[in-house]
């Protein structure tokens, strides 16, 4: 088969990371309009102007169980993938987040002589420190989002550069005065079909006991709309598709399922809590293995409880009702945006987009 000689090719496996690609694509594109990008990757990488190859929707998995489950499946994407990149030929392959395949398919580029660039590498620091070896080994250029993870990686050899982090191009223009409704709750049940599948019954029973209150679900177009049909009965419930920001940022409070998003409302100034909640034999798995003091990125990045975390059978509707109370004294109010304030001074101003995309031109 005759090869394609592409210059990038671009993999992610779930929402963020094609929202990531996505700006990327467009920072590359601007830069020198005639690059040849190809992506595993989804619709928003398509719209700056890639040419998606595999809907990621088609092979993100998370999880232990889940992964396990699904472990057949995945080899033969794997095997896919690598026929793809052999096929595409391509001057550098960028490899976003998504560690279980990533790491994978970084091994086999680095092997058959391919540029290899991680861009969000794995959270080797909070548990299986053996793939920060394999980043140092299998890849050429590693680009970190967080401040505190560079030092880890330099430990293992590791070629990596804090190119700062993308909500602070992304949040910036959403931060607004604090006017927000008094009643109005954003709750963020997650962006995954597993995510949703815990959250949304649980929002669903805090949301009938505090009937007083209106309350905003934040969902994504990457989810079956079904999954949110019950919550979206209840009268003081609105469900909202892709527009997480703007309802974050008119909310006075948020409940988080834990991830990027959980950084994304402390960049905003909004009081909030994370949550998450997975399957039993998961969650066991995941606490032999994983050495965090915490699960939020925002209280990581600052290394102290900055908010509340209620996880797995700490996630109930009583811990919430509590929270919510606990949120809205002005002294606690008053405490968090000083803490929020520290986050921002930590992440910096870089544009990390932009930043990896010079990093990239010039490796070409």
């Amino acid at each position: 088969m005759a090869k394609i000689n592409s210059d990038i090719f671009i993999i992610c496996g779930e929402k963020s990371g094609d929202n990531h690609g996505s700006f990327l694509v467009r920072e590359l594109l601007k830069k020198k309009p005639s690059l040849k990008i190809h992506c595993w990757g989804g619709e928003k990488m398509k719209e700056a102007g890639a040419e998606i190859l595999e809907n990621y929707k088609s092979y993100s998995v998370m999880g232990f169980l889940e992964v396990l489950q699904k472990l057949r499946f995945l080899v033969k994407k794997i095997n896919k993938c690598k026929g793809q990149i052999i096929e595409l030929n391509p001057k550098i392959i960028l490899l976003i987040d998504f560690p279980g395949f990533n790491l994978r398919i970084a091994k086999f580029s680095k092997m058959n002589g391919f540029n290899v660039h991680y861009y969000i590498p794995p959270k080797a620091w909070a548990w299986n420190k053996n793939r920060a070896k394999t980043l140092s080994r299998y890849t050429d250029m590693v680009y970190s989002i967080l401040p505190f993870e560079v030092r880890f990686f330099k430990k293992y050899n590791c070629k990596i550069e804090y190119v700062g982090n993308p909500i602070y191009k992304q949040v910036s223009d959403h931060i607004k005065n604090n006017n927000s409704s008094q009643k109005t709750i954003s709750l963020l049940p997650g962006s995954r079909e597993s995510e949703i599948k815990y959250s949304i019954p649980i929002f669903k029973m805090l949301c009938k006991k505090l009937n007083n209150y209106n309350f905003i679900v934040c969902a994504v177009n990457n989810i079956n709309k079904e999954s949110y049909r019950n919550i979206k009965e209840l009268e003081n419930v609105e469900v909202i598709f892709e527009d997480t920001l703007n309802i974050v940022s008119s909310s006075y409070l948020s409940i988080v399922m834990s991830g990027t998003a959980s950084l994304e409302v402390a960049y905003l100034n909004i009081p909030h809590m994370v949550v998450y909640k997975t399957s039993k034999l998961s969650y066991l798995i995941a606490k032999l293995l994983v050495n965090i003091k915490y699960f939020s990125l925002t209280n990581l990045i600052l290394n102290k409880r900055v908010v509340n975390e209620f996880i797995q059978d700490d996630f109930n509707v009583k811990n919430l009702i509590y929270e919510i109370k606990r949120l809205s004294k002005s002294d606690v109010i008053l405490e968090l945006k000083k803490d929020y304030s520290k986050i921002k001074e930590s992440i910096g101003l870089k544009n990390s987009s932009k930043e990896v995309a010079e990093f990239l031109i010039k490796s070409l």
